[in-house]
C-alpha cells in the first residue's frame, strides 16, 4: 500500500515538477543505462523510451494529419478521450515505434502526443538506430519541452550478483540522496525500490524540494535471479 501512495503522488507531479532538458544539451539516458548493463556483461531484457509532450487541438490536429501521411492509423474512442495511434510497420532491428495522439473530447484540454520506442536486445547497431529514429522524432515532433520517460530491464545472472550490480550501478551514476522502500506486503513479488538523484543527467523531478531522477524496482519471485527495472526520471511502467 505504501507503495502505490508514494507512486501515485510521484506520478501526479510529473506533469508540474519535470524540467524539459534544453536541446542544445541533450544527453541520452537510455544509451548511458545500456552502455552501462551491457559494460557489465548483463543481458538486457527489453528496454523502452517514452516522449510525452502536450499541444493544442489545432497543433494535433496537423500531427495527426503528419502521422497519417506515413503510417497505418488506428482510432479508438473513449468516454473523455479520442485515442489516434499510428504504427510503424517496418520493424527496425527489434525497435517498434507507436505514436499516440491524445484527443480530449473537451476542447479546452489540451492534446497530447505520446511517442514510444522499445526493444527487447541492445548492441551498438541497436544503439545507432535507436538514435536515429529518436533524433527524427524530436527533429519532427517534439520541442524542447517534452517530457521523456527511459527504462530498462535487467536480470541478475551467474556472472554478476544483485549487491554488487547495485553498488556499481549506484557509483558509477554517481546517484545521491539515496532512499529505500522495502515492499512489506505479503506474497509481494517486489523486494525494494531505489529512489535517488544523478546529477549526471539534467531532467528530474523534485518531491520537497529534493530532486530526484533516477529509481530501481527490484523484484525478486523466490524461484529465480532478481530483475531490475531501472528508470529516469522515475518509472510509469508496471513493474
Amino acid at each position: 500500500m505504501r507503495k502505490s501512495i508514494i507512486l501515485c503522488i510521484l506520478l501526479l507531479l510529473i506533469s508540474n515538477n519535470v524540467m524539459a532538458l534544453p536541446a542544445e544539451a541533450y544527453t541520452d539516458e537510455l544509451t548511458d543505462m545500456a552502455s552501462f548493463v551491457v559494460n557489465n556483461q548483463v543481458e538486457i531484457e527489453n528496454w523502452q523510451t517514452t516522449w510525452k509532450e502536450s499541444f493544442s487541438h489545432q497543433e494535433a490536429e496537423a500531427l495527426i494529419k503528419a502521422l497519417s501521411a506515413k503510417y497505418d492509423k488506428t482510432v479508438t474512442k473513449h468516454k473523455k478521450i479520442i485515442k489516434i495511434s499510428f504504427k510503424n510497420s517496418r520493424i527496425i532491428r527489434n525497435i517498434d515505434v507507436s505514436y499516440n495522439v491524445i484527443l480530449p473530447r473537451q476542447k479546452k484540454l489540451s492534446a497530447e502526443l505520446v511517442v514510444v520506442i522499445q526493444g527487447s536486445s541492445w548492441n551498438h547497431i541497436i544503439a545507432q538506430e535507436y538514435r536515429e529514429i529518436i533524433n527524427s522524432s524530436v527533429d519532427n515532433y517534439f520541442s524542447a519541452k517534452a517530457k521523456r520517460f527511459s527504462c530498462l530491464v535487467t536480470k541478475e545472472n551467474d556472472i554478476i550478483n544483485g549487491d554488487y550490480f547495485l553498488n556499481t550501478l549506484i557509483n558509477y551514476f554517481q546517484v545521491e540522496q539515496i532512499q529505500t522502500q522495502f515492499d512489506t506486503v505479503e506474497k509481494s513479488v517486489h523486494k525494494k525500490i531505489i529512489y535517488g538523484y544523478t546529477p549526471l543527467w539534467n531532467q528530474k523531478i523534485s518531491i520537497d524540494s529534493v530532486p530526484m531522477n533516477f529509481q530501481i524496482a527490484v523484484t525478486e519471485t523466490g524461484s529465480d535471479n532478481p530483475t531490475y527495472m531501472i528508470g529516469t526520471p522515475i518509472l510509469i511502467n508496471e513493474y
